[in-house]
């Protein structure tokens, strides 16, 4: 291998950039865990009544922590999402509106489920479990951080990448367009911070903006070279060298 191709090789991997769907992966496990296992060990859903809430954080400390721990380090391969996706974005020549307002929704919405995670783990905290009122405080903190807090930033993250997907045809049109279906229920989710009853909306923009994050780490092009070739355009640039005879 000479020199030169060994640096058209490395300059390729460089362009490419850190993989997407990785971080989208460890973020959907451990959304997942983060809310299943609260359910799973105290044997009911511990938000649906003070009673229930109290009795869990009191008898099931060690699956509170696990909780906290998931929530908080979802946190991290979604900023590592964020990151990729705008990044690639840009790679692909969409320096656009779309991309700015993606990155901060997302980076916000990752802010916003680490709080939620840290403030799970305050009540998990030696004698915090003895004040009901202790207790109801921090899960209300934790509930509008990961609830319409995440879901309203999150919108922002859907939104912005699906319309420059849009523009760029960078997407699948079928991805960019369910991106947007759910950003605007995101946004409407909002108005469970001032209406009961509304909470269903909060769940439809978390799990369907999951969704939605597999699908771009599966679809989101890494380079132009990629995009070309799944649009079935070849380039000289793109074509391999064939050695010269000696």
């Amino acid at each position: 291998m000479t020199s030169s191709t060994l640096a058209t090789k490395r300059r390729r991997m460089h362009s490419a950039g850190a993989p997407l769907l990785p971080p989208t992966i460890a973020y959907a496990v451990l959304t997942v865990l983060g809310v299943a296992v609260p359910s799973v060990a105290a044997g009911v859903r511990p938000w649906t009544s003070d009673a229930a809430l109290l009795d869990f954080f009191q008898h099931h400390n060690g699956s509170a922590h696990a909780s906290a721990f998931f929530t908080l380090g979802a946190a991290i391969p979604l900023a590592v999402f964020v990151a990729v996706s705008t990044s690639r974005l840009r790679t692909l020549g969409l320096d656009v509106p779309g991309r700015i307002i993606a990155q901060i929704g997302g980076t916000a919405a990752a802010a916003m489920l680490a709080l939620a995670g840290v403030a799970t783990l305050a009540a998990t905290q030696p004698r915090v479990a003895d004040s009901a009122a202790s207790v109801r405080l921090l899960y209300g903190l934790t509930f509008a951080a990961g609830g319409p807090a995440y879901v309203v930033f999150s919108g922002l993250l859907l939104a912005g990448v699906s319309v420059s997907g849009l523009i760029g045809r960078v997407l699948p049109r079928a991805v960019a367009w369910f991106g947007l279906v759910i950003a605007v229920v995101c946004e409407v989710a909002s108005l469970s911070a001032a209406f009961d009853g509304m909470d269903l909306l909060l769940a439809v923009g978390r799990f369907g903006g999951l969704v939605w994050m597999i699908a771009v780490g599966l679809t989101l092009p890494s380079t132009r070279r990629e995009l070309r070739s799944r649009q079935g355009i070849t380039r000289a640039v793109d074509e391999p060298s064939v050695p010269s005879p000696r």
